[in-house]
């Protein structure tokens, strides 16, 4: 038996252009650390919920193999997170996170996404989640797509408005920095997605949706 068949999330993949995404394993753990040691935020803004990436480089890699551990420990069908490994030409570069709550009646999903600070600028981070919410609306029937970013997150604030998203409200949630701070919300129909030009082509669709409680395409 393959770990595919005891773990179905691993068999999926997605590709876009020279960039690929699958479910982050185990042994890419270092891997991630040691792009994400570097930075992955430009000039110190708080970008998350939990102060993940300011630490050492091991405590850094250590939040990270726990973080993608309880991804897995507390997989539900009604309440799950896929988080893929973003790689370039073979060179991973990131993080692409897609979660939900009782997808198969909300047909909602939610993102979140780190990319190393050596690779911002290049549009990678408009083409990872271009690419999930492409795979996610064309593969898996998800009509609503949610994200948000804290003010000052120009960088994320572009990604979404180059894919369609529209503003949805406002939360105070408190930041990685300690300080309550505003999330923009942002929401994106399938619909309305700006695809580029740029192929989104999935494989391992199919024992995914069977494992998340979903019917046939």
């Amino acid at each position: 038996m393959d770990l595919e068949d005891v773990w179905p999330p691993f068999s999926l993949r997605i590709r876009c252009g020279r960039m690929d995404l699958s479910p982050v394993r185990e042994s890419e753990y270092s891997e991630l650390a040691d792009i994400a040691s570097g930075g992955v935020r430009r000039n110190n803004i708080p970008a998350f919920l939990v102060n993940w990436d300011s630490g050492t480089p091991q405590e850094i890699a250590q939040s990270i193999a726990q973080y993608q551990w309880s991804t897995r420990a507390n997989f539900r069908v009604d309440d799950w997170t896929i988080e893929f490994t973003v790689r370039v030409n073979g060179h991973a570069v990131g993080v692409q996170g897609v979660s939900a709550n009782d997808f198969v009646r909300t047909q909602a999903v939610s993102t979140g996404s780190w990319l190393a600070l050596h690779e911002q600028g290049k549009g990678y981070g408009t083409l990872m989640r271009r690419a999930v919410v492409v795979a996610f609306a064309d593969h898996f029937g998800a009509r609503e797509f949610n994200s948000g970013f804290f003010e000052g997150n120009a960088a994320s604030r572009r990604v979404s408005e180059k894919l369609g998203y529209t503003p949805n409200g406002v939360k105070t949630l408190v930041a990685q920095d300690g300080q309550a701070r505003v999330e923009q919300q942002v929401m994106l129909a399938a619909e309305e997605i700006i695809r580029g030009p740029e192929l989104v082509e999935v494989a391992g669709a199919e024992v995914v949706r069977r494992f998340l409680g979903l019917t046939s395409a």
